[in-house]
């Protein structure tokens, strides 16, 4: 007989005679209650999704900073493998946790695969517990039957510049908007006029906005006069946005396609995506912008990724960019007047402090020749004239 946290556990039930014994954390056998708070350790977490120990497990920390705690443990039971999430911060919570796994759902129906947020031994879709003194949130998910692009690399997942996902990410990102689903209720990391992680005072935009005005006070004297019609043009638009914004058409979305969660087999094609955890409701117009900008191609090396600014001819050649997605996006998405009415507002909202201007700026600024083309680049998309109507009708 095994003793397991003061308590004695048989396989077949609470039975004399039995020989077997299958350890469990002592609470699963009272009645479970979620808002209770147990102190945990690795080993007790492995026990909440199988009743044995585990062959083998490798943590990968992902965390984001001392207030954003995130480690994903590969867990391989031999029989089957599972992906457990241990996570604190301001955004993770049991009802998002419920909302990532009815998208994920609403992923597959479409077709895609997404590997599925499974329930613990108690039945419950996530745990809140204390480990390693913090109170994190704690979830399952299957281990994907598929390897992610980054796994095949750069040199097999590219070609002539672009990623061979490139049109099946944005196809994906536009059937979901076509579905217009409303299986959450709560943003997602691309949200703005809006906050996506609580703590925070602003979105994502306007926080990269005020980075750059900060520094543009403080550090860049010789252009507060330019800067500062910048940043009025900038404020007077986002007003603008915000009187229609909110009766934008939504959806939800998984919002964050990149290489590290796409999917692929083995013969390199599009089956679908993974890490649903800044997934929510978006205006569908806001999340195929971001796609529409991101491109999922990379002819600028990373290395050199804030010299685009630098360079002749690259502002032109990502604006045809966005406009092939937008294309390609319209094909399956049928934008709506209103959409196509507020899309120059948006373009202006989301385009001149993009986090990489931000960047550009922050690690430049002692140039003023380059902060001269920062500025100028900013201008030219502040002020671009763009017949929405063309390509979104």
């Amino acid at each position: 007989m095994k003793m397991i946290y003061g308590v004695l556990f048989y396989s077949g039930g609470l039975l004399p005679g039995v020989d077997e014994f299958i350890a469990i954390p002592a609470f699963l056998c009272y009645n479970h209650q979620p808002e209770v708070m147990y102190t945990m350790e690795l080993t007790d977490i492995f026990l909440l999704y199988n009743a044995h120990p585990p062959l083998d497990y490798e943590i990968k920390d992902t965390s984001h900073g001392a207030s954003d705690f995130r480690q994903a443990i590969i867990v391989d039971w031999g029989a089957e493998k599972r992906v457990i999430k241990i996570t604190c911060n301001a955004f993770t919570t049991a009802h998002r946790v419920e909302g990532w796994r009815q998208t994920i759902e609403a992923y597959r129906a479409l077709g895609y695969y997404c590997p599925r947020i499974v329930p613990s031994r108690t039945g419950s879709i996530s745990e809140t517990l204390e480990y390693n003194g913090r109170q994190c949130v704690v979830f399952a998910e299957e281990f994907s039957i598929y390897q992610t692009a980054e796994q095949f690399g750069r040199e097999r997942t590219r070609k002539n510049g672009r990623y061979i996902f490139h049109d099946d990410a944005i196809r994906m990102t536009a059937r979901a908007a076509a579905a217009r689903l409303d299986c959450a209720d709560y943003p997602s990391a691309w949200c703005i006029l809006e906050c996506f992680d609580p703590s925070e005072p602003d979105d994502e935009v306007m926080e990269c906005a005020l980075g750059f005005k900060k520094i543009m006070d403080e550090e860049v004297s010789r252009y507060q006069e330019r800067f500062q019609r910048i940043w009025d043009t900038f404020l007077e638009n986002k007003e603008r946005l915000s009187r229609v914004y909110r009766d934008l058409p939504t959806s939800v979305f998984q919002a964050d396609p990149n290489d590290s969660n796409i999917l692929l087999d083995c013969d390199l094609r599009f089956m679908g995506v993974l890490d649903f955890n800044i997934s929510g409701r978006e205006t569908v117009l806001n999340m195929l912008f971001r796609d529409a900008f991101i491109n999922f191609d990379e002819e600028i090396p990373e290395e050199a990724e804030n010299n685009r600014f630098y360079v002749e001819g690259i502002s032109e050649r990502n604006f045809a960019i966005f406009t092939e997605n937008l294309l390609l996006a319209k094909e399956i998405y049928p934008f709506t007047q209103a959409e196509i009415e507020a899309a120059p507002m948006l373009y202006r909202y989301l385009r001149p402090f993009w986090w990489y201007t931000l960047h550009a700026l922050a690690r430049d600024k002692g140039d003023l020749s380059k902060v001269d083309r920062i500025l100028s680049w900013i201008e030219n998309d502040q002020t671009r004239e763009i017949d929405f109507q063309r390509i979104l009708a």
